[in-house]
């Protein structure tokens, strides 16, 4: 680094830290800004950081399950006291990462922690990843997610995997099994762990789910599925030129779902237990499990750490208002969202729903995924459905062409009064959840707290 090089880096280190000081002054995150003027000053600064770090770089990047993944592999290496660089409130863009790096540097550009690890937007890794050059990178799955932005899935699919062969050849990959597009990349690597899910009494033989890997990535064929766990995630095998799901490593067996409380598996003779609703969740701690293993951490330190680690904003969160048990989860694509439906009617229960659907920037400005979404599994189960944000009225219509009465909906844009009209009703033994798109994440998870935090105080 020549003289004006190092000038520029330690005045974005300035620079950055500064606003981000100024930015919590004032109340906000300040998750992105800083590190957005910083690299304007030091497109470097990432690289100039990362190569600091003694025991490298993590990298969890994929459509879902990115910040959960994330968030479980952090908790179990707090277990062992190493001193993390993480992007831990999801700013998963270049301008988030560049931010989690300043806020582990001091004032002179010297980093402070001793290993990174980045939850990284799909659409971002080829610009962070040949500047951090990890040593570990995590692919949790592909799915169409905010088309307007990415476009088709197969760009972003082509985008990683160019990324990952071309740029990090010596990187350890732990890879879905599950999902043919993400196993796919694996294909003439000896660095590759796989992870997976034995067939269980979750899945099913055959699926009418909308699935993005119909045809074999080598040759075009037609994939023969064995066994479907969601999605096009599941056992596969191409009968033309033998591509077919890799036998996993990391292999959850016995999982069993739990209602609201959790989530049980095996992976070899280790039990786990997590706090989270939904089975993709075990996809998310597979993925965690898998990392730290080979990073050599041990299975019961591993254990402990995923049993203790509680649900992250937005991801089957729960709060406590009154005598109502509220869940909060993120929904963004038709996958996540089938998912989350998909746990919310395992149980008997009726149900009470807030959704709240936003096409702000954030959010994906189109939003006829809504329409690839199985909201017809909630047939006979809902007591009441609150349309909540700037598309209220198409969440509705979708609702109502899913067979859901129109005397069980109602319209409130407003976000807040939308969350007044939920917390007021009398639910009883209901099931309730708010789901959210992005931009209303945040604004409805705050609400929750403080009404939580009342709940408490009173």
């Amino acid at each position: 680094m020549n003289f004006v090089t190092k000038l520029r880096f330690i005045a974005a280190v300035w620079l950055g830290k500064t606003v981000f000081w100024l930015s919590r002054l004032m109340g906000k995150n300040g998750t992105t800004l800083p590190g957005a003027l910083a690299l304007k000053l030091s497109p470097q600064l990432i690289g100039y950081l990362a190569r600091q770090l003694p025991k490298g770089t993590v990298i969890v990047t994929g459509t879902n399950g990115k910040t959960t993944t994330a968030n479980m592999l952090a908790a179990i290496f707090a277990k062992t006291n190493l001193n993390l660089t993480f992007n831990q409130a999801g700013a998963n863009l270049i301008t988030g990462v560049a931010t989690a790096f300043l806020n582990s540097s001091d004032w002179s550009g010297s980093i402070k922690t001793e290993m990174a690890v980045l939850e990284v937007d799909e659409a971002t890794v080829s610009k962070v990843a040949p500047q951090v050059m990890p040593h570990t990178v995590i692919i949790t799955n592909f799915f169409r997610d905010q088309l307007d932005r990415y476009g088709e899935l197969d760009k972003t699919v082509w985008l990683v995997k160019e990324t990952v062969l071309d740029n990090l050849p010596k990187a350890k990959l732990i890879l879905n099994a599950d999902d043919p597009l993400v196993a796919q990349i694996g294909v003439g690597r000896t660095n590759v762990v796989y992870y997976g899910v034995s067939a269980n009494e979750y899945g099913t033989a055959q699926s009418n789910q909308a699935r993005e890997a119909r045809h074999c990535s080598f040759c075009g064929y037609t994939y023969v599925y064995d066994f479907y766990h969601y999605g096009q995630l599941g056992i596969y095998r191409c009968p033309k030129c033998g591509f077919k799901r890799p036998a996993p490593q990391v292999l959850a067996e016995e999982v069993g779902l739990h209602d609201l409380e959790g989530i049980s598996f095996k992976v070899g003779a280790t039990d786990f237990y997590l706090q989270h609703q939904g089975f993709y969740n075990v996809y998310n701690a597979l993925a965690a499990i898998a990392a730290a293993e080979n990073m050599g951490i041990d299975d019961q330190t591993i254990k402990t750490a995923l049993q203790e680690f509680k649900p992250q904003a937005g991801r089957m969160e729960q709060f406590a208002v009154g005598t109502n048990r509220i869940t909060l989860s993120l929904v963004k694509n038709p996958t996540g969202l089938n998912e989350v439906i998909r746990a919310m009617v395992q149980g008997n229960k009726q149900l009470d729903l807030l959704i709240a659907i936003n096409d702000n920037a954030a959010d994906g400005r189109d939003i006829s995924w809504l329409w690839d979404v199985d909201f017809e599994l909630l047939q006979g189960r809902i007591d009441h459905v609150i349309c909540a944000g700037t598309r209220a009225e198409d969440m509705a219509v979708r609702l109502k062409y899913a067979g859901i009465a129109t005397d069980k909906l109602a319209i409130i844009k407003d976000l807040n009064q939308a969350l007044a009209s939920l917390t007021e009703r009398q639910h009883s033994e209901q099931g309730i959840y708010v789901l959210p798109t992005y931009t209303a994440l945040f604004p409805l998870r705050d609400a929750l707290s403080k009404l939580r935090s009342k709940a408490y105080a009173t």
